[in-house]
């Protein structure tokens, strides 16, 4: 054995110590069932600077890399006690598991049809990732005047714009009986075979003839008018919904928190008040 592979024996020793010690205590706190101290060996430094409040904590990254393969066990170990003090905590929660993905659920707010996604429970990390743009909506809304929505004005300027398309969709008859009268126009002038008025027929022809190719190139966009009126009518459908949804989401929070902040705030602390809540019941 040579000088250099003695000295580094004893560091190697150590460090395969360091991992067996890890994963025996990870093995232990799973058979216990000791979820605080899973999440401390998963991220030991947010454990001591959240939990104990030690600022500076050292980082076991590196050992907790080891149990990587094995994520998607832990966080079905973890989910069922989180999930049982969410619904505590958040009754109007609605939880959705990831098929592909055992640690992350989409969170919903109520269970009404077409509800919206607003969160993301990563179940390992512990933590609850809202989606800012809503949460910006809610207190949009909050500021508005009583019976106002976000997307009052966006929904009135498609209503002018749907209004002109379904104007010229109505006058589609219209334009069908014109178009006709004219063709009959042009038949009874084409009968006409008077050389005194021939010069003047020729005239009234053409007028006749521009009038009624104006109408058709109308009724040509008549799909096209129909496409376009569906598609500001389903924007407009959407915008509604929208608004709708938002207020019964705020109704909602509002009948479990003072305000929209507080809710952002419990919201926020869960990694703080989940472990501090099952520290207490030891």
């Amino acid at each position: 054995m040579t000088d250099s592979q003695t000295v580094l024996q004893p560091e190697l020793i150590n460090r395969l110590d360091s991992k067996i010690m890890y994963l025996g205590q990870l093995q232990s706190a799973v058979m216990n069932q000791q979820v605080p101290q899973v999440y401390e060996l998963l991220d030991s430094k947010k454990f001591n600077e959240q939990i104990r409040q030690r600022p500076h904590a050292d980082s076991n990254a590196l050992l907790a890399q080891m149990v990587t393969d094995i994520h998607d066990n832990l966080a079905i170990f973890l989910a069922p006690e989180l999930l049982k003090y969410l619904k505590q905590q958040f009754s109007f929660f609605d939880f959705v598991a990831t098929s592909d993905e055992p640690s992350i659920y989409q969170v919903y707010i109520g269970t009404w049809w077409d509800h919206r996604q607003f969160a993301i429970l990563d179940v390992l990390s512990l933590t609850l990732t809202i989606n800012k743009k809503i949460v910006s909506e809610w207190q949009e809304t909050i500021k508005l005047p009583t019976g106002a929505n976000i997307n009052d004005i966006q929904i009135r300027e498609i209503k002018q714009i749907t209004n002109g398309l379904q104007t010229f969709l109505d006058d589609e008859t219209k334009r069908n009986l014109e178009v006709q009268v004219l063709n009959d126009q042009l038949a009874q002038l084409k009968e006409n075979k008077s050389g005194l008025l021939g010069r003047t027929d020729k005239k009234a022809r053409e007028e006749l003839e521009n009038k009624r190719d104006l109408l058709l190139a109308s009724q040509q966009r008549v799909p096209e008018v129909k496409a376009k009126l569906a598609e500001h009518e389903s924007e407009m459908l959407q915008l509604e919904k929208d608004d709708a949804l938002r207020h019964l989401e705020i109704e909602e929070i509002l009948s479990h928190f003072d305000d929209i902040d507080a809710f952002i705030q419990k919201v926020d602390h869960l990694y703080v008040d989940y472990l501090k809540t099952l520290l207490q019941k030891k």
